[in-house]
């Protein structure tokens, strides 16, 4: 995703797999989401709000606050299969039941779950997301909106949001692993950081056979 502001520059450390690709800024080189950091011992974590943590102050240890377990809700969404040189796409209903643990390892974050493994969370500062970024309206169920119109998160579970999308930071969290096919299973997850309890976005998967799923994703603390 392209964002008017500049990404963190520090490197993502930790985890089993790499993050990977960049997205070009306007008139600014590309670079990789900020690596957050585990808090010094003395310091004590304040509740998140999405909307007015400086992206320094996440990096620097405001992430101590999201470590702890995340239920998952994946969908609506859609997924295929490439067929003659097209991919006829489905339509997927909403799905729960997988359980994500952001804990610090070597001292950065990662997202630890048993169905995607450990994977380090990267952070990027705000900006308006790039129109063709998010995902199709109809493609998640939003017959609501109007024709064109893109989605960014769950904004029908999430309810009434304390600021717009642009005004929230946003984890990123990107893995390739294999599938022991000989395939590789890709996956893209862009999460904006609403408060210590909810956190919202989109998600895309790539494996076998060219299988593609996307969808909004949804991680919330009880």
């Amino acid at each position: 995703m392209s964002w008017l502001q500049a990404w963190g520059s520090v490197v993502l450390l930790g985890g089993l797999v790499a993050a990977s690709g960049a997205v070009a800024q306007s008139d600014q080189a590309a670079k990789a989401p900020g690596s957050l950091a585990e808090a010094s011992s003395f310091f004590k974590a304040p509740p998140l709000d999405g909307c007015r943590i400086a992206f320094d102050d996440l990096i620097k240890g405001g992430s101590k606050a999201l470590r702890g377990q995340w239920f998952v809700q994946k969908g609506p969404g859609e997924t295929g299969l490439p067929v003659g040189g097209r991919v006829d796409m489905q339509p997927l209903p909403q799905r729960a039941g997988e359980v994500l643990t952001l804990r610090f390892r070597n001292g950065r974050l990662v997202a630890d779950s048993a169905v995607s493994g450990v994977i380090p969370v990267g952070v990027l500062d705000r900006a308006p997301p790039e129109p063709g970024t998010g995902l199709r309206a109809e493609s998640v169920g939003r017959g609501d909106l109007a024709d064109g119109a893109e989605v960014f998160l769950d904004e029908l579970g999430m309810g009434r949001l304390p600021c717009g999308v642009e005004q929230m930071l946003q984890l990123r969290l990107q893995s390739e692993r294999d599938t022991g096919t000989g395939d590789v299973l890709r996956q893209d997850i862009r999460l904006f950081l609403i408060d210590q309890t909810r956190m919202s976005g989109t998600y895309r998967e790539t494996g076998p056979g060219g299988r593609l799923e996307r969808g909004v994703i949804t991680l919330m603390r009880r």
